[in-house]
């Protein structure tokens, strides 16, 4: 499949990595980037100047079928430009724009990905292969001198546990043995207590330091999840527990951990006493060694608890059927999702479709282990610390959460600042069934970065480094403030609900922080252990202030924050117009009629040219003490009147503490 004498870079350029420059003279132009949109036209237009490879593509985005599906995304233009008339090949070309994508970022897979040339935001990708010839198959090499159009060796099946996808699985450990450093070694000390699943025996083992191979299961804990290891059964279950009695979820996680040759998997509920609390104190702190250790962890995402299946069937084969592609002999075309598996990406919440990933326990579980396997309600996907694939193609390695999170966390690459804010966005958007699990749930990811010497010191959920920019969070939805202490106020762990960092992405390029933070403490429970339980912190700090009147204009209710006006106590004049104040958690009427006279704290100039305050309410009994409420802003850009007004009120103050 060759590119004729053709030595200029042709469109298709970024299709050619794996090929030979003395045979294939694209070869000399890959670049790993994704080369400019370019048009249908043009790609027609290079098919006839001689590029076999554009001529296969071309003839595999006419295939009646995938022309239909791409056509999709400009029938509104067509439409517009041309009411009620069909229009034909020649219009299609005009209106419709594509790209390659560089094999490198999804997989090997050779993706052409198309949309109308008047918007960005509705794409059609489609996977183009050829099927090896049996010689091919034979002797693992092609006789073609450009191999721009290469195998697809696997494919979404109708059974996540049929042997396609086992093979699958068995291949993504292969090539992450092979390939990457994300495992240090196969065998590792086990866990305290392991299910012991080899010889068809299942019994749980008390370990003393041997090392093996061994799985870990994430899952989602029931409402009433009562097949757990308690005292009353601990030497039932030591001496051996009976298939029939055991969850259907982990009957299949056990069955695939055998398929892999695995001696032993660890199941939290059954590798922890659950009714003895030191058990489960102890036991919690060493998850991040027990997941950070796992040779594969197995991963429920679809089951909303034990009771079901690890296994479904899927009708993806059916949804994105292959399409032989004429004239080309073994080559073929299917429509690859597109956004389906956002849940993944690095700027993306989690998926309501994935009850596991709701669950905040997970997230370091994720994040921790060193590979993951996904079983979900249609495919099964993969997640370790270098690469991400899944069986339809949607899922691809740049951007992807879990990567971003490596490359800043263990291999330094991005700024831990940034990658914290992308964490605490995601964790703080989680389900957790115990207020006290707010902190512990994510110490392992904390301790994790801690000892590896990033970041400076782990102060509740923030870090030393670049402290300032990650104090400015704000609420994104319903937020409460636990009725125990979890953190100090100036923490996002502090209350319960989402929060967002609007400066996240490029803060250190535009913003200007105004207040200089002098000194900065957090205690824990354990002073050894940083990333553990908070009992209490302070942070001090210089700035400029000014005092305000709060006004309630909404005393809220039980899911809504009260809102409040803000009115400078000098001049009586508001601060902005019609504006309040974004609280950081509801409150009951009499607390919000109790605040009276709050501090508004200038922050700073954050990007976007958001400039922002702080709202912070006195503490009563201690001087120059304040707690964080909440945060106000203006847009500079429309409202710099207003907020040279504001500024002009604050003065500055030294010694500002907030607890």
């Amino acid at each position: 499949m060759g590119n004729g004498n053709l030595s200029e870079p042709c469109l298709c350029r970024e299709l050619h990595p794996n090929c030979d420059p003395s045979t294939c003279p694209q070869a000399a132009h890959v670049t790993g980037q994704h080369a400019p949109l370019t048009s249908f036209r043009e790609l027609r237009k290079s098919a006839d100047r001689g590029c076999q490879t554009c001529a296969t593509v071309v003839e595999a985005l006419l295939v009646p079928e995938v022309r239909a599906a791409w056509r999709d995304c400009i029938a509104p233009a067509l439409e517009a430009k041309r009411p009620g008339l069909v229009q034909g090949l020649e219009q299609d070309e005009d209106l419709i724009e594509l790209e390659f994508d560089p094999p490198d970022t999804v997989n090997g897979r050779r993706v052409v990905r198309m949309r109308a040339s008047h918007t960005s935001t509705d794409w059609r990708n489609f996977n183009i292969w050829r099927v090896p010839s049996v010689g091919e198959f034979l002797t693992h090499r092609s006789d073609d001198a450009c191999s721009a159009i290469s195998s697809l060796q696997y494919h979404p099946t109708q059974r996540t546990d049929s042997s396609q996808n086992l093979e699958q699985l068995k291949a993504w450990i292969e090539a992450c043995d092979r390939k990457h450093t994300c495992l240090a070694s196969a065998a590792s000390i086990l866990p305290t207590r392991v299910v012991k699943i080899s010889g068809g025996e299942v019994r749980i083992v008390k370990t003393a330091g041997e090392r093996a191979r061994y799985a870990t299961l994430s899952h989602r804990w029931g409402a009433r999840e009562s097949f757990t290891l308690t005292k009353s059964n601990e030497q039932t279950f030591a001496d051996d527990i009976p298939w029939e009695t055991i969850p259907k979820t982990f009957q299949d996680a056990i069955w695939l951990t055998r398929q892999l040759n695995i001696e032993y998997i660890w199941i939290d509920t059954i590798c922890i006493v659950q009714d003895d609390p030191e058990d489960w104190r102890r036991e919690s702190v060493r998850m991040k060694f027990v997941y950070g250790k796992s040779y594969i962890n197995i991963a429920a995402s679809h089951a909303t608890d034990s009771s079901a299946d690890l296994f479904t069937s899927s009708d993806l084969p059916q949804r994105y059927p292959a399409y032989a592609v004429p004239d080309n002999h073994g080559v073929f075309v299917r429509q690859q999702p597109y956004r389906t598996h956002n849940e993944f990406g690095s700027n993306y919440g989690s998926d309501s479709r994935f009850p596991l990933l709701r669950r905040g326990w997970v997230l370091q579980e994720r994040l921790l282990s060193p590979r993951v396997v996904y079983f979900d309600a249609e495919e099964m996907k993969w997640e370790c610390n270098t690469a991400a694939d899944c069986q339809c193609g949607g899922i691809v390695s740049v951007w992807n959460f879990k990567i971003d999170h490596c490359r800043s966390v263990l291999r330094g690459e991005t700024s831990l600042s940034i990658e914290w804010m992308r964490i605490a966005e995601r964790y703080s958007e989680l389900e957790l069934t115990y207020d006290s699990d707010r902190v512990v749930a994510l110490a392992g990811i904390a301790a994790q970065a801690s000892r590896l010497g990033r970041g400076g010191r782990y102060l509740a959920g923030v870090w030393e480094e670049d402290l300032a920019h990650q104090l400015c969070w704000e609420i994104l939805d319903t937020h409460r403030k636990p009725d125990q202490y979890v953190a100090p106020s100036w923490s996002w762990l502090s209350v319960f609900g989402s929060v967002g960092y609007f400066n996240r992405m490029d803060y250190h390029k535009c913003s200007q922080i105004d207040v200089e933070i002098t000194e900065v403490e957090c205690t824990t429970a354990e002073e050894t252990d940083e990333t553990g339980p908070v009992v209490g912190g302070f942070l001090r700090l210089n700035g400029r202030c000014a005092h305000m009147r709060a006004e309630l204009l909404d005393p809220g209710s039980n899911d809504v924050p009260p809102k409040f006006e803000l009115t400078h106590k000098a001049t009586g004049e508001k601060m902005g117009d019609g504006e309040w104040v974004e609280m950081d958690f509801v409150m009951s009427e009499d607390d919000a009629r109790k605040i009276g006279e709050v501090v508004v704290l200038y922050w700073g100039d954050m990007c976007d040219d958001r400039n922002n305050f702080l709202v912070l309410k006195a503490v009563t009994g201690q001087a120059r003490t304040f707690e964080r409420l909440g945060i106000f802003w203006y847009d500079k850009r429309t409202e710099s009147e207003d907020l040279g007004r504001v500024l002009g009120w604050c003065r500055l103050e030294t010694g500002i503490v907030i607890v």
